[in-house]
């Protein structure tokens, strides 16, 4: 055989094996394959929930799918106010890789007073538990591993559901930290009726109006954390059994949360107001000074949405869609990191930690302040939280000119965005990366131009140093970050902005 023949011979054999493992892989792949496929088939979407028991309407919950910089978070939310007994709330917050790998999770569970908060991560094959009293568990786990409602979306999606067909997913058990392996099995298959719309009577009282059938299979986990819930083509719960007897139906967000809102009043509000966005501060306005603190506030835009909006501020909004906004927990104001902090990670912050145009926190009277103010503390959270303090005791609140930091700790005084400067100003000269935000703040049912500062304690936590908020609540919606005066050109864009109170929750 000549060379060239076995040359040919060669390549063609060489072809002929890359062929043979690309169709392995293909009719094989991997399970890391599998899961970033699902991955790309999980829907961001909120659903809403009516809690029952005993055929009584006693609670509100959530599930939101989101997707966050290089990684999907979901947080489960469900509040329910029985006739006897205490208020019950639960809160998980799960963050996952794009390739669906856990990475961490936090729950809060309250009953009445007596409040449990934990929080795992994953570092490798290890799952770190920490409880609020700072006690540290480590477990072994071999990922993937999965918390909360996402299991049954990726059980669904992994594989086609049908009737008596089981997968097997390792599974962590958030409120013990406890972790197992048990199948998930499709017992049923069914169609169900679910209410995607509604409308207020004269009463103020919401009624379904409009419905879509939905296919939805039965699934089945009998190992802790137990699961009786019918899941849909998408992986999205229809309906759920409770272990403790409830019953989670999927609705329209007005039958979940207003109906069960008039019938709590002292937890949960509405505030309707007429939705106008108010060319000016609360301060110029000649507005009380917001007091009400929400954990949850609930708006829709107008379908007169301003064009300039949606390319500069809002990509992630649409005309006449819904945005529920959230107060961050106790549980996720601690600290990933201690003060002084290192050359290497301070290069990471460079600019979140450096002075600029009207943050002056260079400045020597800005940078001894921030030296008395944090002493010998090396808690970054504990820093912060006297940061917001001082500010918010010290500086009144008074229409001022366009001035930064180093003025307004001159004057003692300032605006909400001279409020933003100073806590931003003081944060860098203390070692603790910030920036000031721009966006709404929402009081009594209308929008009000606003200012505050993001401090960065291992995630962004936002602060109000005017209202004296650590964190700051859900009423604040941000749309410009970083940058120390946006200008007119935001004010004259977000005071055509079409925008109304849905639904809001009060702060305990």
């Amino acid at each position: 055989m000549s060379r060239r023949g076995v040359v040919a011979i060669s390549i063609l054999g060489a072809w002929a094996a890359g062929l043979a493992v690309l169709l392995v892989r293909e009719l094989n792949p991997s399970a890391a394959t599998r899961l970033a496929d699902v991955a790309l088939r999980v829907t961001p979407v909120t659903t809403y929930y009516k809690v029952e028991r005993d055929g009584k309407h006693v609670g509100f919950a959530s599930i939101a799918i989101d997707t966050v910089p290089h990684a999907l978070q979901v947080t489960e939310y469900l509040v329910t106010e029985p006739t006897e007994g205490p208020r019950y709330t639960e809160q998980l917050t799960v963050r996952l890789s794009r390739g669906l790998s856990l990475r961490d999770y936090e729950s809060t569970t309250s009953r009445g007073d007596d409040t449990t908060r934990l929080r795992g991560r994953v570092v490798d094959s290890t799952l770190i538990v920490t409880s609020a009293g700072g006690h540290t568990n480590t477990v072994d786990v071999m990922p993937p591993v999965f918390a909360g409602a996402i299991r049954a979306t990726v059980a669904v999606l992994l594989d086609e559901p049908r009737a008596g067909r089981a997968s097997t997913l390792r599974m962590i058990d958030p409120e013990t930290g406890e972790t197992g392996a048990g199948a998930l099995r499709v017992t049923a298959e069914s169609l169900f009726v679910v209410v995607d719309s509604a409308v207020a009577d004269s009463s103020g009282r919401w009624l379904a109006v409009h419905r879509d059938t939905v296919r939805a299979w039965r699934l089945v986990a009998e190992h802790a954390p137990a699961l009786d819930a019918w899941i849909d083509a998408q992986g999205l719960i229809v309906e759920s059994q409770l272990p403790d007897g409830s019953l989670l139906r999927r609705t329209a967000f007005e039958l979940a949360f207003e109906n069960w809102r008039n019938a709590n009043p002292h937890r949960a509000v509405s505030a309707r107001g007429d939705g106008r966005v108010v060319s000016g501060t609360w301060l110029t306005s000649g507005a009380d000074k917001p007091t009400e603190v929400l954990d949850s506030l609930r708006v829709r835009f107008g379908t007169s949405m301003p064009k300039e909006f949606a390319s500069r501020y809002g990509r992630q909004y649409r005309p006449g869609g819904q945005v529920t906004y959230g107060r961050l927990g106790a549980a996720r104001l601690t600290s990933r990191y201690t003060l002084p902090t290192t050359e290497k990670w301070q290069k990471v912050f460079i600019k979140e930690l450096s002075p600029a145009l009207a943050i002056e926190s260079s400045e020597p009277a800005i940078a001894r302040r921030a030296r008395r103010i944090a002493g010998s503390e090396r808690d970054p959270s504990v820093v912060a939280r006297r940061i917001v303090e001082w500010v918010h005791d010290s500086l009144r609140a008074e229409p001022a000119g366009a001035t930064g930091a180093l003025g307004a700790i001159a004057r003692m005084s300032g605006d909400a965005r001279e409020f933003s400067l100073v806590t931003t100003a003081l944060a860098r000269a203390a070692g603790i990366p910030a920036h000031p935000v721009s966006g709404l703040l929402q009081s009594g049912g209308r929008f009000y131009q606003h200012s505050w500062t993001e401090m960065y304690l291992g995630r962004w936590i936002p602060v109000d140093a005017m209202l004296g908020q650590f964190p700051a609540d859900a009423s604040h919606l941000a749309f410009v970050s970083g940058v120390a005066d946006p200008g007119p050109d935001l004010a004259r864009i977000l005071s055509r902005l079409p925008v109304t109170v849905v639904g809001s929750v009060r702060a305990q």
